[in-house]
């Protein structure tokens, strides 16, 4: 078994190169073509071959789902950086979906659960170590802990890429897009700050309404660069903390 063998993808029965193939966990070779059944932000190479199938169906199940749901999704809450990145919500029944230029190869959505935005098997400790219930706007802040943007820097030291990323409680997810370093700061913190807030409200109890959400987007677009990586967070924490809890 070597670099220019050819082994047997377990899914299609089609044999590839190293160069069209993985190996997952349990010995098992994938396609390439047929990884794209999964998901970009969840890492079949660290699964099982009875996790990878049940992936598969759970994908399938999700992009049906997707087809139903996706004109309840609230146009006014959505989040959409040139024609690349989006972030849609339905603050009804607490679903998000995403497309990045990581899913847009892949054919099926998947269909994310606000409640689940915490660190996967942290469920347990992160809600204890919050006062939901006693102050729900100071437990809504923690998930601006949980939504990080990084920058990255070329040896030049300009700006390289943005990195946001999320976390989740599933096995073998992390969520992580890139965006490159031409597109400016506040745009990309903006998106970072709408996606917290909305997850936060809605986990918190407390909610946006569509005219609110657009008076934080026209808001957050006339902050200068430096201080809509400072201040956007807080300017939308300031507006949710006068509303009541839903």
């Amino acid at each position: 078994m070597g670099l220019f063998s050819k082994e047997e993808c377990f899914c299609c029965g089609k044999r590839v190169g190293a160069l069209s193939r993985i190996k997952i966990k349990s010995g098992e070779f994938l396609c390439t073509d047929c990884q794209k059944n999964g998901h970009p932000f969840i890492h079949v190479a660290e699964m099982t071959k009875d996790e990878v199938e049940k992936l598969f169906s759970d994908m399938k199940e999700s992009e049906a789902h997707f087809q139903d749901v996706q004109f309840q999704f609230r146009k006014t809450s959505r989040m959409t950086l040139g024609k690349e990145w989006t972030f849609y919500d339905n603050l009804q029944t607490g679903e998000f979906a995403l497309e990045t230029p990581e899913t847009k190869a892949y054919p099926n959505h998947y269909v994310y659960q606000m409640r689940d935005v915490i660190p996967y098997g942290e469920t347990d400790r992160f809600l204890a170590s919050g006062t939901f219930q006693d102050n729900p706007e100071m437990s809504r802040r923690r998930y601006y802990d949980l939504i990080k943007v990084e920058e990255r820097k070329g040896s030049d030291g300009k700006t390289d890429s943005w990195i946001l990323r999320m976390p989740y409680d599933r096995p073998h997810m992390k969520i992580e897009t890139k965006f490159p370093g031409s597109m400016e700061e506040k745009d990309v913190r903006l998106l970072q700050a709408a996606i917290q807030s909305v997850i936060g409200s809605y986990n918190t109890g407390i909610n946006l309404t569509p005219t609110q959400f657009e008076e934080i987007k026209k808001a957050g677009k006339s902050l200068g660069n430096d201080a809509a990586v400072t201040n956007t967070s807080e300017l939308i924490g300031s507006m949710l903390s006068s509303l009541k809890k839903k």
